[in-house]
């Protein structure tokens, strides 16, 4: 309320000074073309007197002149520019106002809040053949304050006239608006100010004015939108918790899928043993940890015999039944700690953490004997030959492999089906196996 009645006193302010401005520019006006007119009056009868120079006639003329409210002051002057007479303010010789009696006397005179202005005639006599002859000029002085005098009265009844319509205006705001307006404004403010998603809708707004204008329909609109916005957060709510059930729901799917690829990663699709990815990690991780603590580990290499001579006799799909049992035996028989993988083709790994060589070849002679008591159908029992290797001081996986490899490739050679340990490197021919 205050800024509307703040807007409208300073509309009201503009306004009316854009009306007395208006008024003070035409008395202005009516000022400038009263002068123009004093011309047409005056400049014949001071032509005439002076050109006889007779100076009553023209003091008289001065006189009469000077009795009219828009001079402030006239003089004439001859062809030469010198003062012949003059009345009332003028220009002095040092270009100030001065104020000259009707015996000549000059006095100072004192600068007012308008602004003063002159017009200056020139007088010249024509003869009855035409010739004219200029016989000098006559100046009127005025003022602008003039014009405000003028116009006086006018503009007090404008400004009495706005400041009456402002506190016209400003009763009906204060009584009248403030009580119809204002304080249900303040009510509504109120309500919206104390709503949250716990309140929302739980109490209507009611408005304590009688009657029934716009602010009311404006409050039915804020409780139906209320209502209608909890049940929407009621059936967000209810969204939310069946978005995070769902949530919930995906993310342990996830994550179990995140595992099974983990394992699929690391396994051996057929035998469901570690694969070469898993082997490799295992043989770095027991390295590093021997060159920690100095405490040796083996790593155990069987192979089956004659395994290319079962995929010539009963087929591919028989082999890899052959190598899924003998998968499962060996996981049977290694120990808890120990890595069993498939190391390529027929050829599996077992990496023993911690284990010295006689251990090593006493784990591998028990696995050579379960799967030669392994019963498989179609095949008949079938048997794996063994190679053993220890790992040295600042031997790296590769070679530790490579010694456990050619120890195999010794057993192979020397009839199959049982262990040889720590052979020295050596070039295998395959095709033996």
């Amino acid at each position: 309320m205050r800024v509307i009645f703040g807007c409208y006193v300073v509309v009201a302010v503009a306004l009316t000074g854009v009306q007395m401005a208006i008024e003070y520019r035409r008395a202005s006006d009516r000022l400038q073309e009263d002068v123009a007119a004093m011309q047409r009056t005056f400049s014949p009868g001071l032509e005439d007197a002076l050109w006889r120079y007779n100076a009553a006639v023209l003091g008289g003329i001065l006189t009469g002149m000077k009795e009219i409210p828009v001079v402030l002051g006239v003089e004439v002057r001859d062809e030469r520019g010198e003062r012949v007479q003059a009345l009332g303010t003028v220009t002095g010789a040092q270009g100030h106002a001065v104020r000259v009696d009707a015996e000549g006397r000059e006095s100072p005179v004192t600068p007012g809040f308008g602004r003063p202005f002159s017009r200056t005639f020139a007088l010249v006599h024509t003869e009855r053949d035409g010739q004219r002859f200029p016989v000098g000029s006559w100046t009127l002085h005025s003022d602008d304050a003039i014009a405000l005098d003028q116009v006086k009265n006018t503009l007090v009844v404008i400004l009495i006239n706005a400041m009456l319509k402002s506190f016209v205006l400003a009763l009906i705001f204060f009584v009248v608006i403030r009580h119809m307006v204002g304080q249900p404004l303040s009510q509504i403010s109120r309500f919206l100010a104390q709503l949250d998603a716990d309140n929302l809708g739980a109490r209507p707004l009611r408005l304590s004015t009688g009657g029934r204008h716009e602010l009311h329909a404006l409050t039915d609109t804020l409780n139906g939108m209320a209502r209608r916005l909890r049940r929407a957060f009621a059936d967000n709510a209810h969204l939310m918790d069946e978005l995070r059930a769902v949530n919930a729901s995906l993310q342990a799917r996830v994550e179990e899928r995140t595992r099974e690829l983990e394992h699929l990663a690391h396994t051996d699709l057929l035998t469901g043993l570690d694969n070469r990815r898993r082997l490799d990690a295992a043989l770095e991780a027991c390295a590093i940890q021997s060159r920690a603590d100095g405490a040796p580990f083996s790593v155990i290499l069987a192979d089956v015999d004659h395994f290319k001579a079962i995929n010539d006799r009963h087929g591919h799909k028989v082999g890899d039944r052959v190598l899924v049992a003998l998968a499962a035996a060996l996981r049977d028989g290694v120990r808890p700690g120990d890595t069993l993988g498939r190391w390529g083709g027929e050829e599996f790994m077992i990496v023993c953490p911690g284990t010295g060589l006689a251990q090593a070849r006493a784990l591998a002679e028990a696995l050579c004997h379960r799967i030669a008591a392994t019963s498989l159908p179609l095949t008949g029992p079938q048997t794996c030959s063994f190679g053993v290797a220890e790992s040295r001081v600042g031997e790296s996986p590769d070679c530790l492999v490579t010694r456990a490899d050619g120890a195999l490739y010794h057993c192979k050679g020397n009839g199959r089906n049982h262990v040889e340990t720590q052979s020295g490197p050596q070039d295998r021919e395959r095709g033996a196996a």
